[in-house]
């Protein structure tokens, strides 16, 4: 602080070694920087009283002057200046090491690596992850997509954080969150005759050609559920693996699929319509992690989203 008399100049240190404590060195670089005590309890937030009696007792620890006032504000004495110059770094560093940490605690620094099996990849996922890059400025995301039989391996080995799948999966060290329900519907190619209904009831899908996904497959269980509820028998021209590979197929008019409404979110083939099926059964879409492993505050992030986008679904027409 500015001297007050002449003894000020030559005062006996306080305590042996002068050394300051780390908040000491920043409210004096603050003030060096805004050459002020206003300007620098501003910065810190702190009442201009305590920032100058943090200065007095610098002061007093190191037995010398920092500032002399003029009309312009505080002045720097050689020794502040010395002393600015080997704080400042130091005070820099900090700086860029709290930055780091606050990227850190908002999830921006790690790779978030998370997968999903292929019906929620054509457009749920996509655009959670969306959503989550606008929310984490400056994450970096690594996106698989899964078959079922992968899904075991890829978390209890920690390749990816998170799977977004409605198959289901009985491990004790996978967690599962459900985070929304979707209608099966049914994807029919333009030309075909049921193509001109607004809703589909079971008794329409009577022996009519139908593409497959393979048994025992998420999909499939759900479609096979319904048609032997039903107690109807359709005619099987192709199996496919994949949502996407069934889509191609209608598409080229080979025959009816019966998918999860989220399938349709993303892309299908300009030859197709979709249309609602009458008293539908329904998919549960979760989230599964593995519990022994840790997990980012970005799977938390992603799990409301996607809870989130589906609650807000429009249903359709």
């Amino acid at each position: 602080m500015p001297a007050e008399n002449d003894d000020h100049q030559h005062r006996v240190p306080a305590t042996t070694d002068g050394l300051l404590s780390l908040r000491q060195m920043e409210v004096f670089h603050a003030v060096m920087q805004a050459r002020s005590i206003t300007g620098a309890s501003k910065v810190l937030t702190i009442s201009q009283p305590a920032l100058s009696r943090t200065i007095r007792r610098i002061e007093d620890l190191l037995g010398i002057a920092l500032f002399a006032r003029d009309r312009n504000g505080l002045v720097p004495t050689s020794e502040a200046l010395e002393i600015y110059a080997e704080i400042d770094p130091l005070i820099r560093q900090l700086t860029g090491v709290g930055t780091q940490i606050g990227r850190i605690a908002r999830g921006e620094t790690a790779v978030f690596r998370v997968g999903s099996t292929a019906s929620v990849a054509r457009a749920l996922v996509p655009q959670a992850l969306r959503t989550l890059s606008v929310e984490v400025p400056g994450i970096e995301l690594f996106f698989d997509v899964l078959p079922v039989d992968q899904i075991e391996e890829y978390l209890i080995t920690g390749r990816g954080e998170a799977v977004v799948t409605i198959a289901s999966l009985d491990h004790p060290l996978i967690e599962r969150e459900h985070v929304g329900r979707v209608d099966l519907v049914a994807v029919i190619p333009k030309s075909h005759s049921l193509a001109a209904r607004s809703v589909i009831h079971a008794a329409d899908l009577a022996d009519v050609d139908f593409i497959s996904f393979a048994a025992g497959g998420a999909h499939q269980t759900i479609v096979d559920r319904f048609l032997s509820r039903e107690k109807l028998k359709v005619n099987t021209r192709a199996v496919a693996r994949f949502s996407d590979t069934a889509l191609a197929l209608a598409n080229e008019a080979m025959g009816i699929v019966l998918v999860d409404y989220v399938t349709t979110l993303g892309p299908v083939g300009s030859n197709l319509v979709i249309r609602p099926i009458y008293n539908a059964p329904q998919f549960s879409i979760s989230v599964l992690w593995n519990r022994r492993r840790s997990h980012s505050a970005n799977l938390r992030k992603l799990i409301e989203i996607i809870a989130a986008r589906l609650s807000a679904l429009p249903p359709l027409p």
